[in-house]
């Protein structure tokens, strides 16, 4: 009995130990193999969102313009979203193959886009009459419209500077006019439905800037269009 005792005793170690050792490791592979499991279940968009944005970064000294910095935002967009950006993404690619895409401004506004163009762009100064330069231009909003089929509402601003004249007694009239005239342009030269077209003048009342300054007032003559469903 004694020497059965004192061969436990000194002998291997008792079962018990290595099978203690051996649990142990086969639960931290298996918490090992869940972790990598966990990471591998990383939305593919997350993924693409990532990566997309990355090249932009890198790439961003690169871009030949704005247009093309607005295009390939609509690869990492889903839903109902996804039509606004595409129109952006439009927009500024069909400005930029005309060569105005320096003389916009566009930018996400809720759920619409907005598209804003000094107002030299389109009219002399002090007047309505649309200039000839800006059709290439409403042209390319006009294929936006069609392919998404927004609705545009086109607003006419003006600086504080007043304005007396036969044709416009105030900013009032001109802005609105300015307005219309856009609005007539892209309803008998583009033939997009009334029903998804509106003209609004604002004259001073909603500047973007200081009206202290030349730069501020050159800023808030402007013509803004708004893409909405």
């Amino acid at each position: 009995m004694d020497e059965e005792y004192k061969k436990n005793s000194e002998g291997e170690a008792p079962i018990a130990g290595w099978q203690t050792i051996y649990c142990s490791l086969v639960l931290i592979l298996v918490a090992l193999f869940a972790m990598l499991a966990s990471y591998s279940t990383i939305e593919s968009k997350k993924i693409k969102d990532f990566m997309h944005g990355k090249a932009l970064i890198e790439n961003e000294n690169d871009k030949p313009d704005r247009g093309s910095n607005i295009f390939q935002l609509s690869d990492v967009m889903e839903g109902p979203d996804k039509s606004i950006v595409i129109g952006m993404e439009s927009l500024g690619r069909y400005l930029s193959e005309t060569g105005l895409d320096k003389s916009v401004s566009i930018e996400r506004d809720g759920n619409v886009f907005k598209a804003t163009f000094a107002n030299n762009v389109f009219f002399p100064s002090g007047m309505a009459v649309l200039n000839e330069q800006a059709y290439p231009c409403l042209n390319a909003i006009i294929k936006v419209a069609r392919r998404a089929s927004f609705s545009i509402r086109v607003e006419g601003h003006t600086d504080n500077i007043p304005i007396n004249t036969s044709g416009f007694p105030s900013n009032w009239e001109l802005s609105t006019t300015r307005a219309v005239n856009v609005l007539r342009y892209l309803l008998e030269k583009g033939e997009l439905p009334s029903e998804k077209l509106t003209a609004v003048g604002f004259s001073r009342y909603h500047p973007v800037e200081s009206n202290a300054t030349s730069e501020g007032r050159q800023k808030n003559r402007r013509v803004e269009f708004y893409f909405g469903k």
